[in-house]
Formats: C-alpha cells, structure tokens, sequence
C-alpha cells in the first residue's frame, strides 16, 4: 500500500464512520482547503491549480446546498441557501475573471457559516476537526 492510498483510505474510513455533523464540518473544511489552494494557484499563475481547486470548491458548496432540510430548517435553511447560491455565483465569476478577491470573499463567507456550525456542535458535545 502507498502511502497516498493509506490517507485515502484513512479518509474514507473517517468519512463512513463519522456522524453527519462530522461530516458536515469535513464539508466545510475540504471547502476551504480548495479555495485556498485556488487562491494559491490563481497568485502562482497556475491556471490549472486554480481551476481545478475552484471546481472541488464548487462542488463542496453545491453538496452543502443540497443537504439542506429546507423543512426542518426552515429560516436558517433558506438563508443558508441564499448563502450557498451567492458563493456559488461569486465562485463563478472568480473562474471568469481569475479573481482572487472573489475567492477570498467565499472563503470568508464559508469559513464565518464553519465556525458558527462548530461552535453549534461544540454545545452539544466534543467536536474533532478535520487535520
């Protein structure tokens, strides 16, 4: 086994047996970790970095859009949904125009919604975030 495919392997183990506010906040964490490394890229000139972080970025808040119970959530469900569109569309036009201020804005954006979910979490009991 490479080590490469022991973290994968590692992760996915962390991913199947963690509880789903775990996993929501690996969510969050994966999420930003690409917007970094987007921003890194884009500061770099690596275009292929900053698309390609962008997208894993992208596809990160669009699950998080779709995990939200719009029933049980309710307000809080339909402004986070605001939430995720706007940084949905601002990560667009970041990809457009190879923006790193756009980049940075989402990431303020997702990483306030984070750190209000942990502290949710950290209320209801012990909390391990993702290395």
């Amino acid at each position: 086994m490479t080590p490469r495919s022991a973290v994968q392997q590692y992760q996915q183990t962390q991913f199947t047996t963690s509880d789903r506010g775990q996993i929501l906040l690996l969510m969050f964490d994966g999420g930003l970790r690409f917007l970094a490394r987007a921003r890194s890229g884009l500061e770099a000139g690596d275009l292929e970095q900053f698309g390609h972080n962008l997208g894993r970025a992208q596809a990160v808040i669009a699950e998080l859009l779709h995990t939200l119970d719009h029933k049980a959530g309710g307000e809080i469900a339909r402004n986070l949904d605001r939430l995720y569109r706007f940084m949905l569309g601002h990560l667009t036009e970041a990809n457009l125009n190879k923006s790193a201020k756009h980049v940075a804005d989402v990431a303020r954006i997702l990483d306030t919604i984070a750190a209000g979910y942990r502290e949710i979490l950290a209320q209801r009991g012990p909390v391990v975030r993702a290395a």
